[in-house]
């Protein structure tokens, strides 16, 4: 079988229906000791869920290149439990680090535990729940050549599990080429899916013949004329953003689907300047990154709904928590452009 149609057979057992068109990597929340609020982060998911029900853990958004190792075994544990055996969601679990042997730590943890879970991981399975695979980067550096990147990224592939790649030069400082990643497909039929957060589209733009690689774009703004049902270059989304406006994004889809095109362009400007107004808030806190913060600020609102000013403002990471001044800068954001929700899904 060549190397498209083993990709194809793989695609449609991890996703025998269709592959998500959304997807989102969802935040993780801490209390006032400073560790993960798993119940934050259930009543969180919960709220995506009747929307977006396929996930990235943890990806950029939900800290994943700064979690300790046990904090992410406990998050993989809290999936697991809560969500993995109860509801129907997919998982792409993030291997976020900048060093290859720590990469290569946390993927081995995540296939012990797995395993213990009897849960399928081999790309040749054919009994997949949840799990649908690891996100990997480019290790981090800016002079490394692009053979280079292919010899780090090809050591993970060989070992023959579902993969997705990560296109984020924020983090990693190299881009993946289209070059490369034809290279990868054509090699490599575990690689399935690719998610470009650059903002450049250079790999989705390009003729290449990637071989039935599921494309999602990652970078947020100018929804509408993304996806390919309207002559983008995109399958689909895995976005930050979906942890604010879940609601909003599959409305999106759907109006897209379904062809009506004006009023999902008019709701997609909607989207695109809140975004761009909160993510440059967010570019103000030193600690974290724009993703993350930018959606901490929104899902405050979301949370606690008109009730906002009565509980802390979002702790990051880092310990610190964001200023109560941007999130009155927020609230005028999601009033201005009517995204303000009465009532919060803590309640």
């Amino acid at each position: 079988m060549i190397i498209k149609e083993k990709r194809t057979s793989l695609i449609k057992n991890l996703f025998p229906s269709h592959v998500p068109q959304i997807w989102c990597p969802p935040l993780t929340h801490y209390n006032e000791n400073g560790e993960i609020d798993f119940n934050r982060m259930k009543k969180h998911i919960e709220f995506l869920i009747p929307y977006i029900h396929s996930f990235l853990i943890p990806g950029s958004t939900g800290d994943g290149w700064e979690l300790k190792l046990s904090e992410y075994k406990s998050i993989l544990e809290f999936i697991h439990k809560e969500f993995g055996t109860k509801n129907k969601i997919n998982l792409i679990i993030g291997l976020l680090r900048e060093d290859p042997k720590d990469r290569m730590e946390f993927l081995d943890h995540a296939i012990s535990f797995l395993k213990e879970k009897n849960i399928e991981i081999k790309a040749n399975g054919s009994n997949f729940g949840y799990f649908k695979g690891f996100v990997i980067c480019p290790k981090k550096g800016k002079e490394l050549t692009q053979d280079e990147i292919k010899e780090d990224i090809i050591e993970l592939l060989e070992k023959d599990y579902p993969f997705v790649l990560y296109q984020l030069p924020q983090v990693t400082e190299n881009e993946l080429t289209p070059e490369l990643v034809e290279y990868l497909v054509k090699s490599y039929y575990n690689v399935y899916m690719l998610k470009d957060s650059s903002g450049a589209d250079r790999i989705a733009n390009s003729d290449r013949d990637y071989r039935s690689l599921v494309i999602l774009r990652g970078a947020e703004g100018n929804y509408f004329e993304q996806l390919k049902v309207v002559g983008g270059r995109y399958d689909g989304f895995l976005l930050s953003t979906g942890n604010s406006f879940p609601k909003e994004l599959y409305s999106l889809v759907d109006l897209i689907n379904k062809g009506k095109n004006e009023q999902a362009q008019k709701l997609s400007e909607r989207l695109t300047n809140a975004v761009n107004e909160v993510f440059k808030l967010a570019q103000t806190i030193p600690e974290g990154n724009a993703f993350t913060n930018s959606n901490k600020l929104i899902d405050h609102f979301n949370a606690y709904g008109e009730k906002w000013r009565d509980f802390p403002a979002p702790r990051l990471h880092s310990g610190k928590r964001i200023d109560d001044t941007l999130l009155e800068q927020t609230v005028k954001i999601l009033i201005k452009y009517e995204f303000l929700k009465k009532e919060g899904y803590m309640f």
